[in-house]
């Protein structure tokens, strides 16, 4: 995976934007080459359904030269963008309004033309270069660090505290080395899927690291995300992994207070240190780390 670039995970704060403001359900990128066949899904945010998406990957291979809409069984409106990539890379991008919504219009059919063409010309050079993790289809780390850096900016403004959390998962060379990789590679789309899942929809979730998954919540405490820790921990779907044995998480928690000075760095930091003590005890748990005082400020 690449995170270099001239584009810092700018349209990724961009597509979450316009679902947003378009009241969309969700949105996903769809890659239709042949190296893709088994995770066509490259980019997803939003809830969306196994039926969704396979209708409008459908939609895509059927129409491949304009936008397609239609409403499907569940009372869905979907809109299907197609494009092609150079060298000959098919794809897509397909959108989605919550089940009664009204059906699209003709501006809003040009609206989403105009987005499909706008993100055929950046992803030509690359998903890791738009801050996407092309594996689970998540945000990835440098994508993290700037977005989180600017929540931090307008939580100072508020004077309101943000929590990242740290999710190391402990088995994943155990599985890649009984299972193999391709299992691995399942574990850890499983894993983007459930914190997409256990989330706000202003909360960031993103792959930091090979076996490392990163979430940023806004005005929420320690307490609160040690909660939804111990929650993941617990998770049934984790139980049983794909060699027979259930997955472990060594998770690190490091809230930051208002005026703190911390950058996103320090308190990612923080939290690793604190999921490094869980894995170094066994793992299979969690950890606050240690809150950085307030700047102490001089005066005359």
């Amino acid at each position: 995976m690449s995170d270099s670039g001239d584009y810092d995970g700018s349209i990724v704060t961009v597509l979450h934007q316009v679902r947003l403001t378009a009241d969309l359900q969700g949105l996903a990128i769809v890659d239709l080459t042949q190296d893709a066949a088994d995770a066509p899904v490259a980019y997803c945010l939003g809830d969306a359904g196994a039926d969704t998406i396979e209708r409008g990957r459908a939609l895509l291979v059927a129409i491949p030269d304009r936008p397609t809409d239609l409403v499907g069984a569940d009372n869905r409106p979907l809109i299907a963008c197609p494009w092609t990539l150079p060298p000959a890379r098919p794809g897509g991008l397909l959108l989605w309004r919550a089940a009664g919504s009204p059906a699209w219009t003709d501006a809003e059919r040009a609206l989403c033309a105009a987005l499909a063409m706008l993100l055929r010309t950046v992803i030509g050079a690359g998903m890791g270069q738009i801050g996407i993790d092309r594996l689970t289809g998540i945000p990835n780390r440098r994508w993290f660090l700037d977005e989180t850096d600017r929540h931090i900016d307008r939580l100072d403004r508020d004077a309101t505290v943000g929590t990242l959390t740290l999710i190391d998962i402990d088995d994943l060379r155990r599985v890649n080395h009984a299972a193999g990789r391709p299992e691995g590679d399942r574990m850890l789309v499983r894993m983007a899927d459930q914190l997409r899942a256990m989330v706000r929809p202003g909360d960031l979730v993103a792959r930091v690291g090979a076996d490392e998954f990163a979430v940023w919540q806004s005005g929420m405490d320690h307490l609160t995300a040690a909660e939804r820790a111990d929650s993941l921990c617990r998770n049934q779907a984790f139980q049983d992994g794909p060699d027979g044995r259930g997955v472990k998480f060594s998770i690190g928690i490091a809230s930051r207070l208002p005026g703190s000075g911390e950058d996103v760095r320090a308190v990612l930091r923080r939290a690793h240190m604190a999921a490094r003590e869980v894995k170094a005890n066994g793992g299979g748990g969690w950890r606050v780390g240690r809150v950085e005082p307030l700047l102490r400020r001089s005066g005359p």
